[in-house]
């Protein structure tokens, strides 16, 4: 079968790296069984064009919270022109199943991983079998509704067959990247209340596991595969936690420095960090880390978001990464729950102290079905009628009733320069109370940007100055990011 799959691509994804591995897996995985995949952005006249060139049996869509809103109209007005089997999957669909319910044009809804429900279902699909008992999947047939509970995870992620990158390969700018990502293992062992994973691990079958890792010799034989074909100089490892298993980090960083010897990225956690793993990663080729403050308030960090850690891990982290001159970012939530100016205060104390290369900030956004909905629902800091009306990005305004709501998003846009630069609080602090939401908001963007060129990224994997230049009008203009 013909089977189209929907996604975000834009050029900041493209250079930066960091396109939907959903995507990626899914496509290989439909080729393995004989299948054939096409992809297309989220754009309704991109998406046409590409539905009259291929001819699809099936459109995928993958959807985030926000993003399911123009996968949706995309999808009312292509089955208004074209005959085709439609179905959402991702984060949004997976927590979120009665969208099915809501919109009469979705034909199936996924839960849960894909690797073998999709690929599943589109077999039955061709064979012309019954699909209303397929497990992961919530049906639409004959006017009803089956749904149907979730299955087994994938076990060894070895016998995945690697990411189908090739999709991509159709638009010019992805040819051109030298920054390409991985992942080593899927899951996260903890429970922050802003993020699905508590969710994630209550809808787990007996036996599955909440961390699933590949072996080294997996990895890197992707890695290997992928520099033969693309101008890869800077590996980027999106793990939620890459550092989780000291054992796996030791084989990693010899067989990794010897068979790959690449500059690489990952992401730790603040409370992992320990001088052992650091001199690891770093005889290995590590060039950036990020690891997560999320709030400077005691309160805000471990009550409303549940990080469990204390500043002094945090501070600690920030000093063994200084110690061994490794390059690392921090990540940053402004407008909690409760959250007043004074408090994000502190946490623009804690990033000055931490002296990070750089920092980046998001608002907070409270998804349905998290343990933070909840929290600000109870609390009255929430309208759930409001919060209906879902946004497509956490980097605009905040949905929330702050008390300080104009100053915490203007200080948002503001952040990572007031970081930069401390001596500018007392300017920025004035900033914050102006009328200038947009003109900070481009502010934002053009700071992230330079940051991330010059400070993430080795020189040898930087885009051109023209692409540069691209990028940036691309994000100012078109990205949300």
């Amino acid at each position: 079968m013909r089977v189209l799959l929907m996604t975000e691509i834009n050029k900041t994804l493209i250079f930066s790296g960091f396109l939907s591995f959903g995507t990626m897996y899914l496509s290989a995985i439909l080729k393995k069984a004989g299948h054939q995949c096409d992809v297309t952005s989220v754009d309704y006249d991109e998406a046409e064009r590409v539905f009259r060139e291929f001819s699809p049996d099936i459109v995928a869509y993958s959807a985030f919270t926000g993003l399911h809103l123009p996968m949706v109209e995309i999808n009312r007005r292509l089955k208004k022109k074209f005959d085709f089997f439609s179905m959402f999957g991702g984060p949004h669909p997976t927590f979120s199943p009665e969208l099915i319910e809501e919109e009469k044009e979705i034909d199936a809804i996924c839960r849960g991983e894909g690797f073998e429900a999709v690929p599943n279902l589109v077999d039955k699909l061709q064979k012309g079998e019954d699909i209303t008992r397929t497990p992961n999947w919530w049906i639409r047939k004959d006017g009803k509704i089956y749904k149907n509970p979730v299955a087994h995870q994938v076990r060894s992620l070895d016998e995945l067959p690697f990411p189908d990158r090739s999709i991509f390969d159709k638009y010019p700018s992805y040819r051109k990247t030298k920054s390409f990502s991985f992942m080593s293992a899927f899951g996260c062992p903890y429970n922050c209340t802003y993020c699905f994973n508590h969710q994630l691990h209550k809808m787990l079958a007996k036996g599955d596991s909440i961390i699933r890792r590949r072996s080294v010799d997996n990895v890197i034989e992707e890695i290997k595969q992928v520099r033969a074909k693309y101008p890869l100089e800077y590996v980027l490892f999106r793990d939620e936690i890459f550092t989780l298993n000291k054992n796996w980090v030791k084989e990693f960083s010899e067989k990794y420095s010897r068979e790959i010897g690449l500059p690489f990225y990952c992401v730790l956690r603040a409370n992992h960090v320990t001088e052992e793993i650091i001199d690891d990663l770093k005889r290995a080729g590590l060039y950036n880390v990020t690891f997560a403050v999320e709030a400077g308030n005691d309160f805000i960090r471990n009550k409303v978001l549940k990080r469990n850690m204390s500043k002094e891990a945090i501070l600690k982290a920030a000093r063994i990464l200084h110690e061994r001159k490794v390059p690392f970012f921090t990540y940053n939530m402004i407008g909690s729950p409760g959250e007043t100016f004074e408090m994000a205060l502190e946490t623009w104390d804690l990033n000055v102290k931490c002296r990070s290369t750089g920092t980046w900030a998001y608002l907070v956004y409270p998804y349905p079905k998290t343990e933070l909905y909840d929290y600000a629902v109870s609390n009255g800091y929430l309208d759930e009628e409001k919060a209906k009306e879902f946004l497509s990005t956490y980097h605009d305004k905040s949905i929330l009733n702050l008390k300080d709501k104009r100053e915490i998003e203007n200080f948002h846009k503001l952040f990572s320069i007031a970081v930069e630069f401390p001596f500018l609080i007392h300017i920025i602090k004035f900033m914050v109370r102006l009328p200038l939401h947009n003109f900070y908001n481009v502010i934002r963007k053009l700071w992230r940007g330079y940051t991330s060129y010059v400070k993430v990224y080795p020189r040898s994997a930087r885009q051109s100055f023209t692409e540069l230049i691209s990028g940036a009008v691309d994000v100012v203009l078109k990205s949300k990011a």
